[in-house]
């Protein structure tokens, strides 16, 4: 793991980062796609961090790692309206993101589809993502724990028919594994 720090913000780089990106690559990204993917998280995580400093609090971390980017904030806010704020600016900057490119190109780029498919994702109720974290302020953690449960059930239907039929979706198998271990470890 590389640590350093920018004005009194600790980076840390793991491994699994740069094995992550090394993999795709391997795998046959074309390396301006991966770059390109790179930055959509990069303006995700810039939503976060702008949203943050609206909000009078500085992070005081930052993780890149092989599930993505990870901001720590300096201090609980203890505001509602201020945490689902700071949760949902990094998907809207996405989703803000995607429009301004089909808007300006006149057709769904792959920057525009990287961006709509990130905040997509990132809404998701599992885990760590956004929309986990926004089930859990706006429900018990008893009912957040459920209705993530719930969402899981239907994407292992999803995966299920999916494969029924013959195709086997690798992405769906992912997102559905993902949260199984996010519901089932926390």
């Amino acid at each position: 793991m590389y640590a350093f720090e920018i004005s009194g913000i600790k980076v840390k780089v793991c491994f699994s980062f740069f094995a992550v990106v090394c993999l795709t690559c391997l795998l046959g990204a074309d390396s301006g796609k991966v770059l390109i993917m790179l930055a959509c998280c990069a303006l995700h995580e810039c939503g976060h961090l702008a949203a943050m400093l609206i909000c009078g609090c500085k992070p005081s971390g930052m993780t890149f790692y092989g599930g993505g980017i990870c901001l720590v904030p300096s201090a609980r806010l203890n505001s509602f309206a201020k945490d689902v704020f700071i949760l949902a600016s990094g998907c809207a900057v996405n989703f803000a993101l995607a429009f301004a490119a089909c808007a300006a190109a006149g057709e769904l780029t792959f920057f525009a589809q990287t961006n709509l498919l990130l905040g997509g994702f990132n809404l998701l109720p599992a885990g760590c993502l956004d929309g986990g974290r926004l089930l859990d302020l706006l429900l018990c953690a008893r009912k957040a724990k459920a209705v993530k449960a719930v969402f899981a059930l239907l994407v292992s239907v999803l995966a299920a028919a999916s494969a029924l039929r013959g195709n086997v979706s690798v992405s769906l198998l992912c997102v559905l594994a993902y949260m199984c271990f996010s519901i089932f470890a926390a």
